[in-house]
Order: structure tokens, then sequence, then C-alpha cells
């Protein structure tokens, strides 16, 4: 009997994580969003503006007697990584934050067979995030490089200044991310002080506290 209460209040904690996180993600997806259609349109302006919008094929720099593709399509291919990118950063936040929530709940049952027990869930827990968050960038750059090879063909040049667009659309999502959470996480930690010891004369990372939780998500 003790032991299924402690079971149903951990899954009830860990849920609670869970749609926490899960409202923050979705809020700041939201304005990040904005901010990924707004600097994809920037991206195709800036690239397709270099050669003033030509569609005509241009001497490669590498080598002058061979042609390349158009500025146009390098600019329309660098916008469509950068959009790639930064849809793989975002889902694969959405996944880690989803396994970190689920392997802190089970973390925390293990925990009561022993410090060793625990510490295998979270090392594999870690490790099978890692692994996903990384298998999925590359992946996916994988197969966008070889879809781009198909237009490109032997345009080296053309083909690695498109794919460049992967990389900062996947690093832009990364950083709001991080600064995003740094924010969320501090404004809880204030909350937690100023609620807890200022007026409800609670100790500093004390249980009673509910909002010492959130920096955990």
């Amino acid at each position: 009997m003790f032991v299924n209460i402690i079971f149903y209040t951990n899954y009830g904690c860990g849920y609670f994580y869970f749609a926490g996180a899960t409202s923050f993600l979705f809020t700041e997806y939201q304005y990040v969003g904005i901010f990924m259609v707004a600097f994809a349109i920037l991206i195709f302006v800036f690239l397709g503006s270099v050669e003033g919008f030509s569609t005509k094929s241009q001497p490669c720099t590498y080598d002058p007697l061979k042609m390349c593709k158009p500025a146009l399509a390098t600019a329309g291919f660098s916008t469509v990584a950068f959009v790639l990118g930064a849809v793989t950063s975002v889902v694969s936040g959405f996944l880690g934050m989803k396994i970190a929530t689920y392997a802190n709940a089970r973390t925390t049952l293990e925990a009561r067979k022993g410090v060793g027990k625990a510490f295998i869930i979270a090392f594999r827990s870690g490790a099978v995030m890692g692994f996903l968050l990384a298998a999925n960038g590359l992946l996916v750059l994988y197969i966008t490089i070889n879809v781009f090879k198909l237009y490109y063909g032997d345009d080296w040049e053309g083909l690695f200044e498109s794919i460049t667009g992967y990389g900062l659309g996947g690093s832009s999502m990364a950083l709001f991310g991080r600064v995003g959470g740094g924010i969320y996480t501090k404004a809880a930690d204030v909350g937690a002080d100023l609620v807890g010891k200022v007026e409800r004369n609670i100790p500093e990372d004390d249980p009673r506290n509910p909002a010492v939780s959130n920096p955990a998500l």
C-alpha cells in the first residue's frame, strides 16, 4: 500500500513537471517561430540580392571555366536548409525535455534502492538523450545534402553554401532555448526566494515550497 502511494505520488509529480515543461516550450516556440520566419525571409532576400536575383548561371569561383548554379537558387536552398535546421533543433529540444522529465521520475523511484541504481538510470537516460539529439541532427543533415545534390550535381560550391543555413538554423533555435530556459529558471528561483523566505519564512530549497522544483525543469 505504501509502495503504491509512493509510485502514484511520484507519477503525479512527474506529470506536472512534464506538463509545465511542455507548456513552457510551446509558449517559447510561438515566439521562436516568428523569429524563424522573419530570419528566413532575410536570408532569402540578402543572399538572392547578391547577383540582383539573377536566375542565370554564374562562373564558379574555384574554376572560371565551369558554370555554377545561380545565386537565387542558392538563396532558396539556404532558406530551406535554415528552416530544416531550426525545425530539427525545436523537435530535438522537445524530445530532450520529454526524456529528461520522464527520467527524473524514474531516477527518483530507483533512488529508493540505492544511489547506484539511481545513477544507472540517470546515466542511461542522459546517454539516450544525447545520442538521440545528435542522431536527429546528422540524419536530417544527411538527407538534406543528398536531396540538394540532386539539383546541384557537381556544383560543390553552391551545395556547400546552401547547406550552411542548416547549422545557422539549428544553432539559433538552440540559443533561444538556452537563453529562454535560463531566464525561466532564474525567474522561478527568485520567485521561490521571495515567496518562500520573505513571505512564508520557509528556508531556502525547502521541499514545502513548490517553486523550488521549477528550476529542475
